[in-house]
């Protein structure tokens, strides 16, 4: 007599069409008519997508957490967006979540609690929860592809333990990697960036994105043309509300000075970011206690708010491919390692944002057709320079006795970048100018485009301006 199965966290897909493209966090394969759904998923966040085909199609997913979402984050502020999360967990023992795929959206939808059709039909599928496990038709997790997957052309028995030994090893590397890739986004992130999540027939939150998703900054407004519609899942549709639009942080890279500042106060605050970034994290890092409705302020939400949205952003670059996401992505970039005062301030969140940076530059091959080809930038010149000019302010600071925890993990992306990818960020082994000869024997000076900036030469020249003609 066989043991009942006992039901590990479980996601279920019912309906799912076969050769329908399936991503679940850092994997993506193609389902067979026999597939039903992905068992034993670890504890934390993830994120399922899928589409209609590899390429050329829109893609839709939703953020999902295993375990109790209300510890995640801030708790005062995350568990008050999710209140039904942590009794449904303690009650209904494994956690099942049951998206069915609907052919008039060509998307995943969950069954709603207060639709009687979808509480029976979820309650027919966890009774057979069990033949479908029994049968095959759900795939284990996986945050890596398996190597044992792959025929052993020699078919011996010591090589397939070392091809068993390797995937356990490669398997727990790969879910660590996701860990750290994901450990900072919260539902307070996830709500202010995309909107409430939508809640199951188990009181599970789930907040959904396309690859169409866009912010109103990034968006392509044609007149005449109707704004895309979605349903409440998310997914678009003919019909219903406006789609939603990312809610991201509010950066302005034009525009990095305090109200009234003239003069050299407004030209460093224009080199040096620093000013903008602590402001900006100043701004996100009140809260309203749902208890007391007073607000508080911690310093540390700030921080989290823009780690966990790099982290967001760069998913959606990865998995979704969504062009709006990756133009934040940069943004926050721009605004960070142009932050150099705050290398000495705050050492630590500009330690950890370099730390994060080389965690997702590791990832970057994982995105179809190569991540600084998305958006035209040339292998990723936009990067490069920015590296470039950071690490010089970095060792500016280590001269002075401070930033040796932001110099500890440069030294690491400086290293992997030039292996990688050939990039040298040291400004002192490049030449600037010099004298090159022609084929006619003809000796001619060149001078670097990009060094302009630095030495204030060319069109970053200071200019001289008469204050009275200026102000009229």
């Amino acid at each position: 007599m066989s043991l009942p199965i006992q039901p590990s966290p479980t996601i279920l897909l019912p309906d799912l069409p076969p050769k329908t493209l399936v991503g679940i966090d850092l994997i993506t394969f193609t389902s067979t008519a026999n597939f039903h759904g992905i068992r034993d998923l670890p504890g934390g966040w993830h994120f399922l997508y899928t589409g209609t085909t590899e390429s050329l199609s829109l893609r839709s997913g939703a953020w999902f957490y295993i375990g109790d979402v209300t510890a995640v984050g801030y708790e005062k502020i995350d568990s008050a967006l999710v209140p039904h999360t942590k009794k449904s967990t303690q009650n209904n023992g494994p956690e099942i979540y049951i998206w069915k795929w609907s052919a008039d959206t060509e998307s995943l939808i969950s069954l709603k609690g207060d639709n009687g059709t979808h509480c029976q039909e979820a309650m027919r599928h966890k009774a057979n929860l069990g033949a479908v496990w029994q049968s095959g038709g759900l795939f284990r997790y996986r945050s890596r592809v398996s190597k044992s997957m792959v025929t052993n052309a020699e078919g011996t028995k010591d090589g397939e333990a070392a091809k068993l030994e390797d995937d356990e090893e490669s398997e727990e590397s790969g879910r660590k990697d996701w860990r750290r890739l994901t450990d900072r986004i919260s539902p307070g992130i996830l709500t202010r960036m995309i909107g409430n999540p939508n809640y199951d027939v188990d009181a599970h939150p789930r907040w959904m994105v396309t690859s169409a998703s866009t912010a109103n900054r990034d968006a392509d407004h044609i007149p005449g043309l109707e704004p895309r519609k979605v349903g409440e899942d998310g997914v678009p549709q003919t019909t219903g509300e406006q789609e939603r639009e990312f809610g991201f942080l509010p950066i302005d890279l034009k525009h990095t000075w305090r109200e009234g500042a003239i003069g050299r106060e407004r030209t460093e605050a224009a080199q040096d970011r620093s000013w903008a970034l602590g402001d900006l994290m100043d701004r996100f890092s009140s809260y309203k206690n749902p208890a007391t409705g007073e607000m508080v302020f911690n310093g540390q939400l700030g921080e989290a708010q823009i780690l966990g949205e790099l982290q967001f952003t760069f998913m959606m670059v990865l998995t979704m491919m969504n062009y709006s996401c990756l133009q934040q992505w940069k943004r926050l970039l721009e605004l960070v390692l142009t932050s150099f005062r705050a290398i000495v301030d705050q050492e630590g969140f500009m330690s950890e944002f370099v730390a994060l940076l080389l965690r997702q530059l590791k990832r970057c091959d994982d995105v179809e057709g190569g991540l600084f080809e998305m958006d035209g930038d040339d292998g990723g010149a936009f990067l490069r320079d920015l590296l470039k000019k950071f690490r010089r302010s970095v060792y500016q600071a280590v001269e002075e006795g401070k930033g040796s925890l932001v110099k500890k993990e440069l030294a690491r992306l400086e290293n992997w970048v030039k292996e990688e990818y050939d990039w040298e960020l040291t400004h002192e082994t490049l030449v600037k100018r010099g004298m090159i000869q022609l084929e006619d024997g003809e000796e001619v000076e060149i001078d670097m485009d990009d060094n302009d900036e630095d030495e204030e030469t060319g069109e970053y020249a200071p200019m001289i301006v008469d204050s009275e003609q200026a102000t009229l």
